[in-house]
């Protein structure tokens, strides 16, 4: 079904400050001294990171193609991106103090996109058929992502945040920690799912 153009503009615009903050991060590990390779590996850790690229790189296949993406993975999506400021703000914007770049960096992965994205999902996705939800299977990207993090950690001794590891909190901590992760996005998907349903729909 075809997008109205105003949202094909709007999602252009979200893919294209994504790709950018995505950018920034990048030049700034390669500003201290890491070579290309390294710094996409070391990003590629981070939810916060595969989670932006895959936003963006959906609102960017919106914007040319003009065709709307099904209402489930949209808010899989938006789910996923608005946990990755719940948790960032919630657990671990005090231990970071940015200026500058990094600042900009840091609040549009974590705070301007996810707003973004929630704003476009109220105001494009929510408002057209269909919108049948399954919101048990909009957890199936954050699942994915803890298996590879717990996975990568153990190979390496790096995990990428510090709820996730294993190493120093121990097994009972951690699978404490991802079970308070899954409750919350099962939570914020069922609220999603029924507000979705209940928005009006456009001509």
């Amino acid at each position: 079904m075809q997008m109205d153009p105003k949202y094909r503009i709007t999602a252009g615009l979200i893919g294209a400050i994504g790709v950018a903050a995505l950018a920034s991060q990048l030049g700034l590990r390669l500003g201290r001294g890491q070579s290309v390779l390294t710094a996409l590996w070391g990003m590629s850790g981070f939810f916060t990171i595969l989670t932006n690229a895959l936003m963006a790189g959906t609102m960017l296949h919106v914007a040319v193609t003009g065709r709307r993406a099904s209402f489930g993975w949209m808010s899989m999506l938006t789910v996923s991106m608005i946990m990755v400021a719940l948790v960032y703000h919630s657990l671990l914007a005090r231990y970071v103090v940015f200026t500058g770049l990094r600042w900009w960096t840091d609040h549009a992965l974590h705070s301007i996109l996810p707003a973004m994205m929630l704003w476009f999902w109220l105001m494009e996705t929510t408002r057209h058929k269909p919108r049948r939800g399954a919101p048990l299977t909009w957890l199936i990207w954050p699942a994915l992502y803890a298996v590879y993090a717990m996975t990568r950690g153990a190979l390496s001794g790096r995990y990428p945040y510090p709820f996730l590891n294993l190493d120093r909190l121990g097994l009972s901590a951690v699978a404490l920690n991802m079970a308070g992760l899954v409750l919350a996005f099962l939570l914020l998907a069922l609220v999603l799912n029924a507000l979705g349903k209940r928005m009006p729909l456009r001509d």
